[in-house]
C-alpha cells in the first residue's frame, strides 16, 4: 500500500512538465512567460487584462497576476490567452490572485 502524501493533479503536472521541460501552452491552465531581452514578453495562459498603460501592464493568469513594468508599454497581440507585449520592460512582479 502506498502512504505516500498525494499532491493535487495541478501540482502533479506542473512537475511533470518541469522535470519534461514542455513549454507552458502544451499543459492546459497552466501560463508560461518568455521575455525577448528587455523588449518583448510573450505571455501564454492568460485570463484577462487587469490593468494597462504604457508603463505598467497586469495580466490575470489565473492563480496569478503578473506585472510588467517599464516605459512605451504596447499590447502587439492578445488572442487565444496569449499576450505580446513590447517595450522596454524595467521590472516583472508576480502576486497571487
Amino acid at each position: 500500500m502506498n502512504t505516500k502524501p498525494r499532491g493535487s493533479v495541478r501540482q502533479t503536472a506542473r512537475q511533470l512538465g518541469e522535470a519534461l521541460d514542455l513549454p507552458g501552452e502544451v499543459l492546459p491552465g497552466f501560463s508560461h512567460l518568455e521575455l525577448l531581452g528587455n523588449r518583448q514578453a510573450i505571455v501564454d495562459g492568460v485570463k484577462g487584462v487587469i490593468a494597462y498603460s504604457d508603463s505598467c501592464v497586469r495580466l490575470n493568469l489565473g492563480e496569478l497576476v503578473v506585472s510588467l513594468e517599464g516605459a512605451a508599454l504596447c499590447i502587439r497581440s492578445y488572442q487565444m490567452e496569449q499576450v505580446i507585449l513590447s517595450g522596454v520592460i524595467a521590472a516583472l512582479h508576480f502576486a497571487n490572485s
